[in-house]
Parts: C-alpha cells; sequence; structure tokens
C-alpha cells in the first residue's frame, strides 16, 4: 500500500478539521483515533460564534446545526461576595460526543481513511505527520517539539451531564467560589451540562467525586434554588486543565494544531474555535514555517485575554471588585460579552 500524503494523530475536532481541509485539498489522509466515537469528551459544551465561518468551509456546519442542541441567548456571572453580572450573548451548547462523531464521520464522508481504537506510529509514513493528539501529545514528545513544562497548575476540573430542572433558563451560568468557579448551560432538551474547576486541595478533601459536586456546588444557594438533582446522567469525569509553556507548532514534517500545541488553558479559553482554526490553517498551508507565523499570530491575538480572564475566574474577589465596574462601563461589558464563552 503507498503511504497517505498525511497521517493525522488524533480524531477530535484539530483532528478532524485538518483530515477534511487536506481531503478538499485532493491529498489522501489517513487519520488514527485511540478510541471508538461516540466518546465522552470533558467541555463546556459551547460553540463559540467564531466556530461558524470555520464548519461553514469545511463543510459541516448543516450538519452539526441539525444535531440536538441549544442556543445560548445571554451569560450570567455570581460571586462569593454577592456579585451579579448578566448580559446577553448569542452562541449554541452541544454535547463535543455528538458534535466531535459529526465531524469525523464527515471526514469519513470526504475521503478521509478513519482507523479507530489505534494509536500506533507504525502506519506507513506519510509525507506530513499532524499531531492533533490533545494536551499529552505523544507526537509533540517523540519529535522533539514538546517543550519542558513549569510547575504545573494546582488545578483540576469535573464534568458530567444532568437532568434539566424546571425553570432554567437559556443562559450560560458561570458561579465562582473559592478555589474555583463552576458553569452550566443546557446542551440540548434533556440535558444540562455542569463543570467545576478547582483547586487540587479542594479535590482532594472529596476524593468522592459526586462529593464534590455536593460540596462546591449544592451549598450554593443559586444552585438550592435551581433545583439540579445531584445525580448525574453521565459518568462523572475529570481532568486537568493546567496552563502550560506552548509547544513548537511544527518543524520538517510534523505539525501540530489543537491542544497539542498547549496554548490556551482549558475552560477559560477558546478551545474548539482553535482547534478548527488550527486545523484549517495546518491543511491550507502543510509548511512548517508558514504554519507556525499563522499559528503565532492566532493566538496572539488572544494571550492577553485569556490572561485577564483566567484572573478573574479564579480569583472571585477580584471579580467582586470588577463585576460593578463592568456594569457601568458598556466598552468593557461588551469585551467580555465577546470574549467569556469557553468552548
Amino acid at each position: 500500500m503507498n503511504p497517505p500524503d498525511v497521517l493525522v494523530v488524533g480524531g477530535g475536532p484539530a483532528g478532524a478539521a485538518v483530515a477534511i481541509g487536506c481531503a478538499q485539498r485532493g491529498r489522501r489522509v489517513v487519520l488514527l483515533e485511540q478510541k471508538k466515537f461516540p466518546r465522552p469528551k470533558i467541555c463546556g459544551d459551547v460553540l463559540n460564534p467564531n466556530c461558524w465561518p470555520v464548519l461553514e468551509r469545511l463543510g459541516v456546519a448543516a450538519a452539526v446545526r441539525a444535531l440536538p442542541h441549544h442556543r445560548i441567548t445571554g451569560v450570567r456571572f455570581t460571586t462569593p461576595g454577592g456579585g451579579n453580572l448578566s448580559f446577553p450573548v448569542e452562541a449554541v451548547a452541544v454535547r463535543r460526543s455528538v458534535f466531535d462523531a459529526c465531524l469525523l464521520d464527515h471526514a469519513r464522508a470526504a475521503g478521509v481513511e478513519v482507523i479507530e481504537e489505534r494509536w500506533s506510529p507504525s502506519h506507513p509514513s506519510a509525507a506530513m505527520v499532524v499531531g492533533a493528539d490533545g494536551r499529552h501529545s505523544a507526537v509533540a514528545r517523540a519529535t522533539g517539539l514538546a517543550q519542558p513544562q513549569p510547575p504545573p497548575v494546582e488545578r483540576i476540573a469535573f464534568q458530567s451531564h444532568f437532568r434539566i430542572p424546571p425553570g432554567l433558563g437559556d443562559d450560560v451560568q458561570l458561579h465562582l467560589f473559592p478555589g474555583g468557579y463552576c458553569g452550566l448551560v443546557r446542551v440540548d432538551p434533556v440535558r444540562l451540562n455542569l463543570c467545576i474547576v478547582t483547586n487540587r486541595a479542594g479535590a482532594q478533601a472529596h476524593q468522592d467525586c459526586p462529593e464534590l459536586f455536593r460540596r462546591t456546588v449544592w451549598h450554593n444557594p443559586q444552585f438550592r434554588e435551581l433545583g439540579i438533582a445531584p445525580e448525574p446522567l453521565d459518568p462523572l469525569q475529570s481532568a486537568q486543565p493546567l496552563w502550560t509553556r506552548p509547544h513548537t507548532p511544527a518543524r520538517d514534517g510534523v505539525l501540530l494544531v489543537g491542544d497539542a500545541l498547549r496554548v490556551v488553558e482549558p475552560f477559560t479559553g477558546q478551545g474548539i474555535f482553535f482547534a478548527l482554526r488550527t486545523g484549517e490553517l495546518a491543511a491550507e498551508l502543510m509548511e512548517p514555517v508558514a504554519y507556525t507565523h499563522a499559528v503565532r499570530a492566532l493566538y496572539q491575538q488572544r494571550a492577553r485575554t485569556n490572561k485577564l480572564l483566567r484572573e478573574l475566574m479564579y480569583r472571585p474577589g477580584l471579580a467582586d471588585w470588577v463585576l460593578p465596574v463592568l456594569r457601568r462601563w458598556p466598552t468593557g461589558l461588551q469585551w467580555l460579552a465577546g470574549n467569556v464563552l469557553a468552548p
């Protein structure tokens, strides 16, 4: 068998995007994915509006719109000190399991050879290898693109879906508490996505995940008022949302896309958009120097924004001071509305 033009390692949004983009340009693509789709994925389940132009160019926007989803009309912040801020936004929430499977199915339909439940570099060599294998990228480590990492940020995330309680609105809710925050949003007519990000000390205090949810969420009056049942519909999952030093984007014959680049911290960045866009850029450019310049320009636009959002989300005392200021500052509120969603 002749080797493919492009070997993509990882079938999430970044891997599917680069595979589809390459197939659109007539390249022969093989995609290796470790798991069988659909598979659960810890995420806020929100598609930022910036995602749609990329999905349109990939030819998959109509299929994504047909998935079970929920239209978001606003965002609400609360803080332990009683701060409360709401503002309108327009976005769409959809479960990552069905979203990712939709993209991978579209890659198959575009002519990509998708091999699931396989994660081996023993496949016939390709002219270009794309690492789309996440924050712990084996491709980055094997090719020397991984950078030495600083000490990890001691935070951990938990996520699951719960039954929607009566009276829940159409907005994204972000509730800050000492040591972290919780986000919740409808994702379809039945399910509510609930994520918690907390410090490691808080997580270790409650080794049992349901206990962590009960102690960090259900003591909060806003959640008691919502009437969310504490039993999840899906198994609870956990991950470490670490802010780490970015990896080198490319070298001869290898490109990294999406979370394999280690640039945007999960839960406070625009992860799905960056996954889709870097995948699209990789397919367009397929050249290390040009791709590296394009990726750095893309992320440079957001680096300061992500840093400010991290400070706001993990320091509720700061948020108690900032939210009233934003309420009286239309330009600042507009900035927050355009950047707060964390897909």
